[in-house]
């Protein structure tokens, strides 16, 4: 059950990012926070791959493994995140995440036809369980934000870049070590969001949301909470399928509520308490086969 505990941890390191870089976000901006997060990504990074491996960069990465890890980077880290925070802005984080939990259903699918991996009956109930919990506590009967045909298809493409991601990180992480693995993803992503800066000739609100030190230390929190997040996702993928993997990271807004109710004093009710608990009994699915 490896696998599946480390999926476990990358959505504790989901709800992390989602608490230090939200906060980021409102005070630097999205485009800021995206550039520097995958910077220091690769700062944090490169300390510990020298540490464990004596390279601060992957250059012993094979052709292979750099061509997959790369395009997972572009459409995970630059299309998936780019679109992701669109997306917030323009019809809220309650229709966004909703739209989000079908990713782990668009990975099986992938990884099926792609990867050539099956799902057994048991998988299948536990993995249906908890995105349905998972629903049920996104749901809420007031909308946030205001609902649009484009904020929608940002929304889409957001959780289609993130499954293409996961998919050709499996492809490129075989018998690699997940640090430098994030490490070849985040590279192109950085590239990416360099040339959209330069085309957008924003490196005016670069340099003055550096300069915000309150924004810089909740985007440095996050990246390392999220960094290590991504990691665990990784390795998780070494020992399960990306299905049961995918799904089990994508509870993170079930494992957001008790942090919520003891440090935000949040009300939870009664509805997303059971969407919590169906999620619970899904999750418990893939430690029982």
């Amino acid at each position: 059950m490896l696998g599946e505990g480390l999926a476990l941890t990358a959505a504790l390191g989901w709800v992390g990012s989602s608490i230090f870089l939200e906060k980021a976000s409102k005070e630097v901006g999205t485009v800021v926070v995206n550039l520097t997060r995958l910077i220091l990504a690769m700062v944090f990074l490169g300390v510990i791959t020298w540490t464990n491996r004596g390279l601060v960069l992957p250059f012993d990465v094979s052709r292979e493994a750099l061509g997959f890890l790369s395009v997972s980077g572009l459409f995970g880290l630059f299309i998936g995140d780019f679109f992701l925070y669109k997306a917030y802005i323009t019809v809220g984080p309650r229709i966004t995440l909703l739209i989000m939990t079908f990713s782990p259903i668009t990975v099986s699918i992938l990884s099926f036809l792609i990867l050539g991996e099956n799902l057994g009956y048991i998988q299948i109930l536990g993995m249906l369980l908890t995105l349905f919990g998972i629903m049920m506590v996104v749901l809420k009967k007031k909308s946030e934000g205001t609902f649009s045909k484009i904020g929608f298809l940002y929304a889409a493409i957001a959780m289609l870049g993130e499954s293409c991601g996961i998919i050709f990180t499996k492809m490129g992480s075989v018998n690699y070590d997940s640090f430098a693995t994030i490490q070849v993803r985040t590279i192109p992503a950085i590239i990416a969001f360099i040339i959209y800066i330069s085309l957008k000739n924003s490196w005016e609100d670069i340099f003055k949301g550096i300069k915000n030190k309150k924004g810089m230390y909740y985007v440095l929190v996050g990246t390392i909470v999220t960094t290590l997040g991504v990691t665990s996702l990784v390795e998780a993928m070494k020992y399960s399928s990306v299905g049961v993997v995918s799904t089990l990271a994508a509870t993170s807004p079930i494992l957001i509520i008790p942090i919520s109710m003891l440090f935000f004093k949040e009300k939870v009710s009664l509805k997303e308490s059971l969407g919590a608990v169906i999620s619970f009994l899904g999750v418990s699915l893939f430690f029982i086969i």
